[in-house]
């Protein structure tokens, strides 16, 4: 019997509710079914081994998946998974679902709370499917576009409803001057019925309504039986609002209705911004899977079939026609094209492919046909390991989150146990009467709800993303400010960082306005990068282009057409011996450089030579002058060439590089300065950069990038101006410093106010005034962060002080 351990039985987290079964404790029924199915013996044989591993869990359990016929008809869907507590609850989903007939494959992210399952449309419904989650226990809702659109609605319900509050909020607060003066009994009795039920009326609609997110969480917390912050939340409000309405209808003059508008009003704000971190965090896993391919067309006993793609097998061969994305890592056998797989390497510029050259998944294929050999199944592709690295990363942020919660879970039970304490000691011992035992109570009640700390860090994280929006830095997650306040090592991304990731004419031998006219004609028919920096360096050089005929394109070789009766070719392989000696020494030069060298040829004759790169930023190397001023550690890390690298970094000041990286690598090489006790940050604009931004200790994406990495990063540079990166670490250290003097200051308060009111020091009035000047110190102190400086308003808020004191003065003499 272990009915007085306070971990689960299984998973040894702490227990936020008890699930007690045959003399044992969980922490929820997942945990409860797992421990059924597998036996104390095998739980105990997995527990002995260094670490508990849930992979090992899924090991124990045995699965009855149907074969996949050659005539099925499989679906695939993505189930939103509400109610999960920890790991082993996705374990006990996946084992249900996968027991299932006609369920194919069934994978749980409890990261995401998410679950991804194919299965045969002819035997098994997905209503069926969430009906099979749902009598587990938990909430399931199939992942559309309409549930998306749905969780949209709720976050701007959300802010419709702080929107609401925060306006009724300051009139409510305006009209109960007379009740804070105590200048309520002194008006007429007509007046004073019409103020008091007015603010009654004010505040319902508050507390009820704009509120309800509390109230409905305070309810299911009831429910479960545990205390969250909440119940706390819903306990302050509610009793300030019922103990005035009491006292409206019996005739009193003290009322309470502005402290539970300012509760609710100040606790949404909070909500709001939580809710905008998280959406922007789920945002960047939905984007990766949009890359993933559903089906392909497999050549099998030389028909083209179409199969999902998780049923396509090693070995088996890939139909990819041009416009494809490619569904499998492979090799290709037959074909020859150009392929996009800037989501990789991150280079502008497509990679040749041909027999023998290996492909990726997610890559785009631009012109011929290819059949691709299958290197690994769809689930172990460089892309969905991207994926699966991105979502572990994000998992691995949540347990801070996690942390915050066990914390709270000590505070509110004791708040809790404070204000019953101080209810029960005030009526027996103190013999007061029950009107002002309560009263004690509610000021309990509201001293202790975390206004100031729940704003303590976004308002102060508001005003520095205000200061940053003025250079071009835009924030992403509620964090970001904070991390980059301890940065000392930052990693740049070469192309679309430092470089402006775009392919333009860098040199062209000889200049002559001539061949530019039909170097450019010729490239005016192609979608390659490298034609349509021909075409634009030509166009602003206003030279125009001739009409052109029997135009080709060879993939991995270059175009020719007939223009102006001259048979032109622009060629990126050329044997240098057949160059006469001034070409040569071109060619090596512009090679030497770091350029991608175009051979020209008119009628069969070399005639020019065209060098092209990704044009460095004008700033760059001011920007990475000042980062090195700061005291940081500056590295390069790219997937383009050893040779191209070093060219660039020497000019922009860079003496530390890693070229030739893979996503993964790069995430790989921020773990390794992270162990050895760096603080990383990144800088990147493309697909591939999404695993080093999650990785990061802190992750800046170029605004110029894809959405990916933008959705990957905790802050977004708009401008390509690079010298705000410097700027937004100096600003990163300062609003960190004004986070952690108002969270100071939030925790003094409540360890000088919950005493004070638990003694009988503070009255729900006092107590709402405490709330209310707490918050307003912790909005004062982050407005420092814009420039504001409380010595330019000691003038103004002398006169105000001044007129209150006047106006307290009247309202004592009665005049």
């Amino acid at each position: 019997m272990d009915l007085l351990t306070t971990t689960c039985h299984l998973c040894e987290q702490p227990l936020v509710q008890q699930v007690p079964f045959d003399g044992h404790l969980f922490c929820c029924h997942g945990c409860r079914e797992l421990w059924r199915i597998l036996g104390d013996e095998e739980i105990q044989a997995l527990k002995s081994r260094p670490g508990l591993k849930w992979e090992n869990l899924r090991e124990g359990l045995t699965s009855t998946k149907i074969p996949v016929s050659t005539d099925s008809d499989p679906r695939t869907i993505t189930v939103g998974i509400d109610g999960m507590w920890c790991a082993s609850c996705s374990i006990l989903v996946e084992h249900v679902l996968e027991r299932t007939s006609g369920v194919y494959a069934a994978h749980i992210d409890f990261a995401t709370s998410s679950a991804e399952i194919t299965f045969e449309q002819r035997t098994v419904s997905s209503e069926k499917i969430i009906r099979v989650i749902t009598k587990l226990g938990y909430g399931a809702e199939e992942h559309t576009q309409d549930a998306f659109d749905a969780n949209f609605d709720r976050d701007q319900h959300l802010l419709k409803r702080f929107g609401v509050s925060a306006v009724i909020a300051v009139f409510v607060m305006m009209c109960s001057v007379p009740v804070w003066s105590g200048y309520l009994p002194q008006l007429p009795p007509l007046l004073r019925h019409i103020l008091a039920y007015g603010l009654w009326t004010l505040a319902t609609p508050v507390v009820f309504w704009c509120g309800w997110p509390f109230l409905r969480g305070a309810w299911t917390s009831i429910r479960h039986g545990v205390a969250t912050m909440d119940l706390l939340i819903a306990l302050g409000s509610l009793s300030a609002y019922t103990y005035s309405a009491y006292i409206v209808l019996h005739g009193g003059t003290y009322l309470y209705f502005d402290t539970s508008t300012m509760l609710v009003t100040f606790l949404l704000l909070s909500r709001n911004l939580e809710v905008g971190a998280r959406r922007r965090a789920t945002e960047l896993t939905r984007m990766l899977s949009h890359l993933t391919v559903k089906s392909a067309t497999v050549l099998i006993d030389g028909q083209e079939t179409t199969l999902p793609t998780d049923h396509i097998r090693v070995g088996q061969s890939v139909v990819i026609r041009p416009g494809d994305r490619i569904a499998v890592d492979g090799v290709v056998l037959d074909g020859a094209s150009t392929l996009d797989q800037s989501f990789l390497t991150g280079e502008a510029l497509p990679a040749d492919k041909g027999p023998g050259d290996t492909v990726y998944a997610g890559s785009i294929n631009h012109q011929g046909r290819l059949v691709v050999q299958t290197l690994r199944r769809a689930e172990d592709s460089i892309l969905a390991q991207t994926t699966k690295f991105v979502r572990h990363a994000q998992g691995e942020q949540d347990k801070w989150r996690q942390l915050a919660d066990r914390v709270l879970r000590i505070f509110v039970p004791g708040v809790l146990g404070v204000a019953l304490l101080t209810f029960v000691l005030w009526l027996t011992w103190g013999q007061v009467s029950l009107t002002s035992a309560l009263l004690y109570t509610i000021a309990v009640l509201v001293i202790a709800c975390p206004c100031a700390l729940s704003v303590a860090t976004p308002i102060a994280v508001l005003a520095g993303s205000q200061r940053l929006a003025q250079g071009g830095m835009l924030l992403r997650s509620h964090d970001a400010l904070e991390r980059s306040a301890k940065i000392d090592t930052i990693l740049l991304d070469k192309t679309g960082t430092l470089t402006e990731g775009q392919m333009a004419v860098a040199a062209i031998f000889p200049d002559d306005p001539g061949l530019i006219q039909l170097a450019a004609s010729v490239e005016i028919a192609s979608e390659h990068p490298v034609a349509m920096a021909m075409v634009r360096y030509a166009e602003e050089l206003q030279i125009p282009l001739l009409p052109l005929k029997d135009f080709s394109n060879t993939p991995g070789f270059g175009v020719r057409a007939q223009v102006d009766r001259h048979a032109v070719e622009l060629t990126a392989v050329l044997d240098l011996t057949e160059l006469s000696p001034e070409m040569r020494m071109h060619t090596n030069k512009f090679l030497g450089q770091g350029h991608t060298v175009a051979h020209m040829k008119i009628d069969g004759q070399v005639a020019g030579l065209v060098g092209f790169s990704d044009r460095i930023r004008a700033d760059a190397a001011l920007g990475v002058a000042q980062l090195h001023t700061g005291g940081l550690e500056v590295w390069m890390v790219t997937g383009d060439n050893r040779e191209t690298a070093c060219i660039v970094a020497s000019e922009v000041g860079i003496t530390r590089v890693k070229s030739q990286q893979q996503p993964l690598d790069k995430a790989n090489l921020v773990r390794t300065l992270q162990e050895a006790g760096r603080t990383v940050a990144f800088v990147g604009d493309g697909v591939n950069d999404a695993p080093a931004l999650v990785q990061a200790d802190l992750g800046i994406a170029m605004g110029t990038g894809s959405d990916i990495a933008l959705e990957a990063g905790h802050l977004t540079l708009t401008r390509p101006r690079l010298s705000s990166i410097a700027e937004t670490l100096v600003t990163g250290k300062r609003v960190s410093e004004i986070i952690r003097q108002n969270l100071l200051w939030a925790l003094v308060y409540n360890l000088m106010a919950l005493p004070a009111a638990a003694f009988g020091l503070a009255y729900p009035f006092v107590a709402a005034l405490a709330m209310v000047l707490s918050s307003a110190f912790v909005l004062g102190n982050s407005m420092r962060i814009l420039g504001w400086s409380p010595r330019r308003y000691v003038m103004g808020a002398s006169v105000v002080v001044t007129t209150v004191g006047l106006l307290a003065a009247i309202a004592y003499l009665g005049l």
